[in-house]
């Protein structure tokens, strides 16, 4: 064995290590990532960029959302429905505001490149855009938006994704569970990170509850074909999932799909079905949005109004038996540095991920 299948053999040994490992560093990680990327034909800068987004999510203690992904990445990559070597293009039709085709790219590159304008622009000009079309799971929202607080700026962050929420009164799922991420820098702080889905449950969830023999699942989560609410998984999967906050929860949902395809005259979320599902592109949508605080009140008085409002949260007096109020990200930031001086401990679903690309790789070398 030489050559290309020696380099596979090679690869699925070392992802078959991890998975059998108690523990992995976020460093060899994300470079075993990297390399299943590369080993894919992602060029090697797009292959490290792409590691460093699904390893946020990891190391932020979001571990439906990252490298567990890794499968549906590889997959689109060697069947081709997730291009490898992409032709993004742009077009910006007023100063502070572009569209992205990002030629069914993967969602991790196109969409790391498409906040890295938009920053800049916001740079400049005080605020940027960037909608994006014809693109793929780009993975956790608040990495794009942490990303545009590590440049003191105010990020935002949105995608649209395969249809699971029903308008409320209806009962076929229309709108996906489309996640916001939002971040705000802080001064001499790590920066608050909210990243929440508009459904109160992802509909991963209920299919892994169904898989792992579960009878029932928590009320509130999904309804029935039918529209009547259920905590049968079978009937669940079979329906839609319920919005945070009813009605509000849709109203959102259907905020993020404008924002995502109508801006970007994309595909709607009921219109996209993911790779590994139906052997095309997915056509999945994206929004990004950077403000300047120094294109507001100034960067120095946003940062004080912020620290004010921050030391408010940490003073605000808790509930009897209760911790004391946290800001939005904290946890995160706690288990990055947890993560950081004691690896990532490997569990069942990263297991079987890092397993199922191993088998991938090999299969698609023979």
């Amino acid at each position: 064995m030489s050559g290309p299948m020696q380099d596979a053999a090679a690869l699925a040994a070392r992802l078959r290590q991890a998975a059998a490992s108690d523990n992995v560093t976020p460093a060899g990680l994300a470079a075993l990532v990297a390399d299943v990327f590369a080993h894919c034909g992602v060029p090697r800068a797009d292959a490290e960029i792409g590691a460093e987004v699904a390893l946020w999510a990891q190391t932020h203690g979001s571990d439906s959302h990252g490298v567990v992904h890794l499968p549906l990445y590889t997959r689109g990559l060697l069947d081709g429905t997730i291009k490898s070597n992409p032709a993004i293009s742009t077009t910006r039709p007023m100063p502070c505001s572009v569209v992205m085709d990002a030629d069914h790219a993967l969602g991790l590159v196109a969409s790391r490149r498409a906040i890295d304008l938009a920053i800049e622009i916001a740079k400049t000009h005080g605020l940027g855009g960037v909608a994006v079309r014809n693109s793929s799971h780009f993975g956790a929202a608040g990495y794009y938006a942490d990303h545009a607080a590590m440049h003191g700026l105010i990020g935002l962050a949105f995608t649209n994704a395969s249809p699971a929420i029903a308008p409320t009164g209806g009962t076929e799922g229309l709108f996906g569970t489309n996640p916001i991420g939002v971040a705000f820098p802080m001064q001499n702080a790590d920066p608050i990170v909210a990243d929440m889905a508009t459904a109160m449950v992802a509909r991963s969830r209920i299919r892994h509850a169904l898989a792992a023999g579960q009878k029932t699942i928590p009320e509130g989560w999904a309804l029935d074909p039918s529209g009547r609410p259920t905590t049968d998984p079978t009937e669940a999967v079979k329906g839609s999932v319920l919005p945070i906050g009813g009605p509000k929860g849709y109203a959102l949902s259907l905020m993020v799909e404008v924002l995502c395809s109508a801006l970007s005259d994309g595909e709607p979320g009921f219109q996209v079905t993911y790779e590994n599902v139906v052997n095309r592109p997915s056509n999945i949508c994206h929004f990004f949005l950077a403000l300047n605080p120094q294109g507001f009140a100034g960067t120095e008085t946003y940062a004080a109004r912020m620290s004010h409002i921050a030391d408010m949260v940490a003073k605000a007096k808790p509930m009897a038996g209760a911790e004391p109020p946290r800001l939005p990200g904290a946890r995160g930031h706690a288990v990055k540095r947890k993560v950081t001086a004691q690896g990532i401990a490997m569990f069942d679903n990263l297991r079987a991920a890092l397993k199922n690309v191993a088998g991938m790789i090999e299969s698609d070398a023979r």
